[in-house]
């Protein structure tokens, strides 16, 4: 099939042209854009089957609670089930490679949903009709930074790039969407967390000068990686950036298994995640086996003592005592588990409000930048 070129206009649906980041985490997908003076999110569980939520004439007849339901977005006649309650309906595809941030059909499926989502609200922020007409978004990707450093950098981008722009059509939740992206950029995920901190709406630096030529280190710790990142004068200083896999799943995956060995249950990786995070954030997390109550508070503690012995070794050796640094600014989910610990290395540890997605907002802010966007001059992909 030929590519070919399309020129969008926003007065196709009265819908503006948007400038939209993806931080395609490992736990959560997030988006965020600038609209009306304010920086709009949205997030889901990166989470994705093939199946159906359709169950005939099955009913409990037990209550009348509504179920709950994932997404269902519809690419080239593939149906996927995305986001939130999947694994009620199929078995979650639960890839932790690389290859899943580039091209792999889980990818596609939580791209369009978030998409499909961010056309939907921008339409409700601005009291428009959301027809199925093309709208024209601009991508920044955020990716780790131990994919971007890597060899097969330019390999990941370029795979992104060749199917990301162009054309494309999908359903979500029984809504056609026409999306063309007409350029594609892709930044670290912790530099993000550096704009978010450091940018105005419009794109332009809006602390102190003073700021801007300070020694900030990032460490965005999300389920999968954790990233350490640094900033001196407002160039990125190699000795202190990296990155290494000690995310968040480390804690799930101990906690999984002691979930099995001690409650006889086989939870999923976002579920044992999940737990971690209940228990993190004051909450009560319990299973009911065979009609008894599980606390399983003592389980998550255990799991991410575990895993916090392992980051603390990994800082210990990169970063030592952090004195280099004039900020340390704590974003990721999994600053939220383990804030408490990284303040008391870091006294100048800082945490972003809404850490989860920091990275997302703040690249947002970036792409207001004046030239920022650049169409690359390559055919359109229809997808």
């Amino acid at each position: 099939m030929k590519k070919r070129r399309t020129t969008i206009t926003p007065q196709s649906n009265n819908l503006p042209n948007l400038k939209v980041a993806l931080d395609a985490g490992f736990h959560s997908f997030k988006g965020a854009f600038v609209l009306e003076g304010k920086v709009h999110t949205v997030a889901l569980p990166a989470v994705v089957g093939l199946g159906e939520t359709d169950l005939g004439l099955l009913q409990p007849g037990l209550t009348r609670q509504k179920r709950q339901l994932p997404f269902l977005v519809v690419v080239d006649e593939q149906r996927y089930l995305v986001g939130p309650f999947v694994n009620q309906y199929t078995r979650p595809t639960e890839r932790l490679d690389f290859d899943r941030l580039s091209q792999a059909p889980e990818l596609r499926a939580l791209t369009y949903t978030i998409l499909g989502q961010i056309v939907q609200k921008a339409a409700h922020v601005l009291g428009l009709p959301m027809a199925g007409n093309p709208i024209e978004i601009n991508l920044i990707a955020a990716l780790p930074v131990q994919v971007l450093q890597g060899p097969e950098a330019r390999a990941v981008v370029g795979a992104l790039e060749s199917w990301l722009l162009g054309e494309h059509h999908f359903e979500l939740e029984g809504l056609p969407f026409h999306v063309y992206v007409p350029a594609l950029k892709a930044m670290a995920q912790p530099l993000g967390s550096f704009f978010e901190w450091g940018l105005g709406l419009n794109g332009q630096w809006e602390r102190s000068p003073f700021d801007l030529k300070a020694s900030v280190a990032v460490l965005d710790q999300g389920f999968n990686t954790l990233d350490l990142f640094h900033l001196s004068g407002g160039q990125i200083v190699r000795r202190y950036t990296g990155g290494e896999t000690l995310g968040q799943r480390r804690a799930a995956k101990i906690m999984q298994d002691l979930v099995l060995q001690k409650a006889g249950r086989r939870a999923s990786l976002h579920e044992a995640d999940t737990y971690v995070r209940q228990v993190c954030n004051g909450q009560r997390a319990e299973l009911i086996v065979k009609g008894e109550r599980v606390d399983l508070k003592p389980l998550a503690r255990q799991a991410l003592d575990a895993a916090t012995g392992e980051v603390r070794a990994y800082l210990s050796q990169t970063w030592e005592d952090g004195k280099v640094f004039d900020y340390v600014l704590l974003t990721g989910g999994g600053s939220l588990a383990i804030g408490d610990r990284l303040r008391a290395i870091f006294p100048n540890a800082i945490e972003l409000p809404d850490p989860v997605t920091a990275n997302a907002r703040g690249l947002a802010k970036f792409a207001q930048r004046f030239g920022v966007f650049e169409p690359v001059a390559r055919p359109n992909q229809v997808a």
